[in-house]
């Protein structure tokens, strides 16, 4: 996982025959959803067939990494799933804790995950979450570089529980505030899937917006949704001329800081340049 994912697909846990589509899909991530895609009739079923499935084909995946949402770890089936995961011998790149409110949820998964998850992401969904985000981040930094780790929006829930609109307004506060905490701890940050599945234009619009905000992935609930995610996270082609000029002029420099047209290039400029270069590498056609 050295790259950081710009997308996540979802797919119900419950819908074993939709998996080996799900991973063809181009995202970059796959999570396979045992909470709120699930019925709670289905739950054991979709548990079972889960691990099942992903113990079977674990060399028929390509490189798109795997995850897992498992119920909160508050409820009776977030419980069930740390003990059928702490059993069931399955590696992941990423397991993802629903409602998580506090630094505890974040430590208690990770001790008895027992290293069978290379990443944990903390869904941040309710107001005391976003309340102890920071704190929560701090917990996860503490996993690194043993786990890496990721805050992400869950926006519906959290538009409920503060009695909000579901929209970009509303949730414009949390998205900031996510945003800060994850960075501030050196870890990613991913928002929440946009709904409306047949508007491809807002969606676009909407993860170019979280893009600027400082977020490096955004769900999607299905696969035609990949592509417009993709396309807003790949740099136009003079993006990609500017950052390439721009390395090419720091191997030649001979101090730290330099004037690269007309301006001082330091560290972070860098940084970004890296970061275009290499998004333009796993999307090469520019805009």
């Amino acid at each position: 996982m050295s790259d950081e994912p710009r997308s996540l697909l979802f797919v119900s846990g419950a819908r074993a025959d939709r998996f080996p589509k799900a991973f063809a899909a181009g995202a970059d991530v796959v999570c396979i959803d045992l909470e709120d895609a699930v019925q709670p009739s289905e739950k054991s079923m979709a548990r079972e067939q889960t691990l099942r499935w992903l113990k079977d084909s674990a060399g028929q995946r390509g490189a798109t990494a795997a995850a897992v949402r498992l119920n909160a770890i508050c409820t009776v089936e977030g419980l069930h799933d740390a003990a059928a995961w702490a059993d069931g011998m399955v590696q992941l790149d990423w397991l993802m804790l629903p409602k998580v409110e506090s630094a505890a949820d974040v430590e208690l998964v990770a001790q008895w995950s027992g290293g069978r998850a290379a990443g944990l992401v903390a869904l941040i969904e309710t107001p005391r979450g976003v309340e102890n985000a920071a704190s929560i981040a701090a917990a996860l930094s503490a996993l690194q570089p043993r786990m890496q780790g990721a805050l992400m929006l869950g926006g519906a829930d959290l538009a409920l529980a503060l009695n909000a609109r579901f929209g970009w307004d509303a949730l414009f506060s949390a998205r900031g505030r996510l945003v800060n905490a994850a960075r501030a701890h050196g870890l990613q940050c991913w928002d929440v899937p946009y709904l409306a599945i047949d508007d491809a234009a807002g969606l676009l619009q909407e993860t170019q917006r979280v893009i600027e905000l400082g977020f490096s992935c955004k769900a999607a609930i299905h696969p035609t949704q990949i592509g417009p995610i993709h396309t807003a996270f790949a740099p136009d082609r003079e993006q990609i001329r500017w950052a390439h000029a721009l390395l090419d002029a720091l191997a030649k420099a001979s101090t730290g800081a330099f004037i690269f047209e007309g301006k001082l290039v330091d560290a972070p400029i860098v940084s970004r340049a890296q970061r275009i270069v290499n998004l333009a590498r796993r999307q090469p056609a520019a805009r």
